[in-house]
């Protein structure tokens, strides 16, 4: 019987491997693997799909970024003809015999099996995943690039524009009643004016059908979060890139202040680094002030946000209505420890233990991971991590005060344009 595997999007869009019997198809971009596909956020050794008499499973190899079958994390699972396998931003249909199998509908959707015409506003499917391949306002979803708790994340295409963009999509539960849609409606206007180097820059933002959608600037990079997880391979960074994302952040959290708004969950996956320049940007600014009334995730929920956790604020941890930019310079200083360290200040346990652990727990020093930390440098990071709020620096612009003055002291280079201190 034919099996085949044919990548549907990504970099090797087009490709079809054509499966026997026995076979195990060593998935990734390295050249150990059977597919060495040029996709960056693809493990060298990625996963395997292995045929086994009528069963044909996919095995996670140890992945950095996670193997999903139907959007859903697997570890290892028997593939159902229709079914889609996200590796890294490549994404393979599996398909039995000679036809063609229309993807379930957990699954992603590509331009072959979704007409153009189908659209989210007439399309009945509520799945973030099907989106892949359709249409919501003037963009085209080319490929999901990340998810999280509060919705998707696809590569997109203006096709007004003809220009590459990103388009964020929340789960219709998100926007299920007028008071929500018009909170997400008011946030994303309030961002909209706001231009800076390291703001990831809103474009529009809109409802469509079922969904809330942002479209924003495209940056060709990785978020913290991802490097945060390399570093235990790849060695941690120098406290000299980090204090340099430090004052990019910081950059960014000081023009924010100017427009009155706050972050309000500032965390290493909201943060991108690009490519190109090694550049910082700060992303979802607002986007959690959007997601507050019946429909907010909340820390009290057991195993909600677990991966958030431990860049929050004590304060935050506590559903304290009234957060100010101290909260945002913790989750940048927890960011910023991660960096230096290779895990965040607390970590481990259940998570009433972790969310004690964040309130009380003094972290250890950087130091005492990474030697060569210049100690001023230390300092500022722990009172950016101090518990009580009024411990830490009062805004931005005192913590920009004292990265300069690390700065001038070490020869550091940084640019400064935009920030009067």
């Amino acid at each position: 019987m034919t099996r085949r595997l044919t990548v549907i999007a990504g970099p090797a869009a087009g490709t079809i491997y054509e499966l026997s019997d026995g076979q195990i198809l060593v998935i990734g971009r390295g050249g150990d693997s059977d597919t060495i596909i040029d996709d960056n956020r693809m493990s060298r050794i990625h996963c395997r799909i292995i045929v086994d008499g009528d069963a044909t499973s996919v095995a996670d190899a140890g992945s950095s970024s996670g193997t999903f079958v139907g959007g859903e994390k697997i570890e290892e699972q028997v593939l159902q003809p229709g079914d889609v396998v996200m590796a890294g931003r490549t994404q393979f249909r599996y398909d039995l015999g000679d036809v063609v199998h229309l993807p379930s509908a957990d699954a992603t959707i590509s331009d072959e099996d979704m007409p153009p015409a189908a659209t989210p506003a007439s399309s009945p499917s509520t799945s973030l995943v099907d989106l892949a391949g359709s249409m919501i306002h003037d963009y085209r979803l080319d490929e999901i690039i990340a998810r999280g708790n509060n919705g998707m994340v696809y590569r997109a295409t203006d096709t007004k524009k003809e220009m590459v963009c990103a388009v964020k999509v929340m789960p219709p539960t998100f926007a299920s009643d007028e008071d929500q849609k018009a909170r997400f409606i008011r946030a994303m206007k309030t961002m909209m004016p706001i231009k800076h180097d390291h703001i990831v820059e809103i474009y529009n933002a809109g409802k469509e059908g079922a969904f809330c959608w942002i479209a924003m600037e495209y940056v060709d990079g990785s978020s913290l979060a991802e490097v945060i997880q390399h570093i235990g391979v790849e060695g941690m960074l120098d406290w000299k890139e980090v204090w340099r994302v430090g004052v990019q952040v910081g950059r960014a959290l000081h023009e924010a202040s100017k427009h009155m708004v706050v972050h309000r969950n500032l965390t290493p996956a909201n943060i991108l680094r690009r490519k190109a320049d090694r550049a910082v940007l700060l992303g979802d600014l607002m986007l959690a002030k959007a997601l507050e009334g019946t429909h907010a995730v909340q820390i009290t929920k057991p195993g909600q946000l677990i991966g958030e956790v431990p860049f929050m604020s004590p304060e935050r941890t506590r559903g304290q209505e009234n957060i100010d930019t101290r909260s945002d310079i913790y989750g940048l200083g927890a960011t910023m420890y991660a960096l230096l360290t290779g895990h965040p200040p607390n970590e481990g346990g259940s998570l009433p233990e972790l969310i004690q652990k964040v309130r009380e727990q003094d972290p250890v020093k950087p130091k005492e991971f990474q030697l060569a930390i210049d100690e001023l440098f230390q300092d500022v990071v722990m009172k950016m991590l101090a518990k009580n709020p009024d411990d830490r620096y009062a805004s931005a612009d005192q913590l920009l005060r004292e990265l300069n003055r690390i700065g001038k002291f070490n020869s550091l280079e940084a640019d400064w344009t935009g920030w009067e201190g």
